[in-house]
């Protein structure tokens, strides 16, 4: 098949620099995953180490030209990191539920050893009674309160209130000791059962926490709701679970498209040229603020431009690699041909061994199909020797396969999508001026790289 052919390429300088876009994806995925782990206390340095090492051993990868397993290898630490971030955040969430209902517990043991000490006429320091009946506060000091105010107990009162490994507990945290076993104390005082609705309200807290959203907004509205009666907070509890729930919603998305701009903010950093640089103030600008009106626009109009920019330079590098592998068979390239190749959509090279052939390059503008095919330098009046242009046709075969050799020897990829027989076609003829248009054009487009230079 030595008539006209059509084929794809992608070059080394092309995988380099899909390479370099999934590394900085990867570190803005690890940005992300370190971010919401420190902000919720749920990783460790050793953890952030880890994640380091890794990621520079798939930088190693590029190193060592395994680009494909490079690939594969970073999208697979991707997803891990995003599923790892998320199970994560379900945990602070659920320790922070857990920790509202263990200082509800608190407060309902606390309301009621008060309530059991004024019963019984017992004088209560000012600090303590205050402890006691405060509704801020954390569990700890309300647990150190209950353990001070059961040693004011009257000895049969505190019989009836406490066993003797209480009193002892009590008597030791008193002492300045706090041993963990008072929590089960404190749970046991509780008589009413968790109720469902509070239950909920706790959990979407938690969640809300998790996400790195301040809950205090719904304070107010929380304690009003643990103030009513059991039999009426089912009641009331609707309105708050649907505003927390739709708090959660919007902190989820909000988290999502955060995580979106700082991987697109990671590939604009690569890219040199103004839009991508006005694009990196305005993505830096959003994730800035917590809520902003025009993530998804930014986030649309940065992959057009990277998708553009990254098509234009791939495409450069094929029209590259292309005039160097035919330069290097002898045919005539001159400074200016990549530029009146994007210009018309179409060059001619002259054989420098056979003047009167060359082959004329189709596509590559912004197209990976490229289009190949001898042709006959002269004029349309001359008579042409068939049998000699089916013979250059032929050998323009050999020297084809020669191209594709030069190419994966530059680390390249070839793909035939098809060929013509020779002679199937007439041999288009060309004149001779057509050879050298747009060679006057000075050419710098396929040298001036927008996104990473080839290694």
């Amino acid at each position: 098949m030595s008539g006209p052919k059509a084929f794809r390429i992608v070059t080394r300088a092309e995988i380099i620099a899909i390479c370099h876009r999934n590394l900085a994806r990867l570190d803005a995925a690890i940005e992300s995953w370190t971010s919401a782990g420190k902000r919720n206390g749920t990783i460790e340095q050793k953890d952030v180490d880890k994640v380091i090492v890794r990621r520079d051993d798939l930088r190693r990868l590029l190193e060592a030209d395994r680009f494909i397993e490079l690939q594969k290898q970073v999208a697979a630490e991707i997803a891990f990191l995003q599923a790892d971030s998320e199970r994560r955040v379900e945990r602070a969430a659920e320790m922070a539920a857990r920790s509202n209902r263990e200082f509800r517990r608190s407060k309902a043991a606390a309301e009621a050893l008060l309530q059991r000490l004024q019963a019984l006429k017992v004088e209560i320091p000012a600090d303590i009674r205050s402890e006691l009946s405060g509704s801020t506060g954390s569990t700890e000091r309300l647990e150190t309160a209950m353990a001070k105010a059961l040693l004011l107990l009257p000895f049969q009162a505190a019989q009836d209130s406490a066993t003797d490994r209480q009193r002892e507990l009590a008597t030791r945290l008193g002492a300045g000791e706090r041993p963990d076993t008072l929590r089960d104390w404190i749970a046991g005082q509780a008589q009413e059962v968790e109720d469902p609705a509070l239950g909920r309200v706790d959990a979407l807290l938690g969640e809300l926490r998790g996400l790195g959203i301040d809950p205090s907004t719904f304070s107010d509205r929380v304690a009003h709701l643990e103030a009513e009666p059991p039999a009426r907070r089912s009641l009331i509890a609707d309105s708050l679970l649907l505003d927390l729930a739709a708090a959660v919603k919007d902190g989820r998305a909000n988290a999502r498209l955060a995580d979106e701009l700082r991987a697109r903010r990671a590939e604009l950093s690569v890219m040199k040229s103004a839009e991508a640089t006005s694009l990196l103030t305005e993505i830096e600008e959003a994730l800035a603020s917590p809520s902003p009106s025009n993530g998804q626009d930014l986030v649309k109009r940065t992959d057009l431009l990277i998708e553009e920019e990254f098509k234009a330079m791939a495409a450069a590098e094929r029209r590259r690699a292309v005039l160097e592998g035919l330069a290097g068979l002898g045919y005539e390239v001159s400074e200016g041909m990549a530029t009146a190749w994007v210009q018309n959509g179409h060059i001619v090279l002259r054989n420098a061994a056979n003047p009167g052939y060359g082959v004329e390059l189709l596509g590559a503008s912004r197209s990976d199909l490229l289009q190949v095919r001898v042709v006959g330098i002269g004029s349309l009046a001359e008579a042409r020797d068939s049998n000699r242009d089916r013979d250059m046709e032929t050998i323009w075969c050999g020297e084809f396969d020669r191209l594709r050799a030069l190419v994966a020897k530059a680390g390249g990829h070839f793909a035939m999508e098809f060929a013509r027989p020779a002679g199937q076609f007439p041999l288009k003829i060309v004149s001779a001026p057509d050879v050298s248009h747009g060679a006057e054009i000075v050419e710098s487009s396929y040298r001036a790289r927008s996104i990473n230079p080839p290694n």
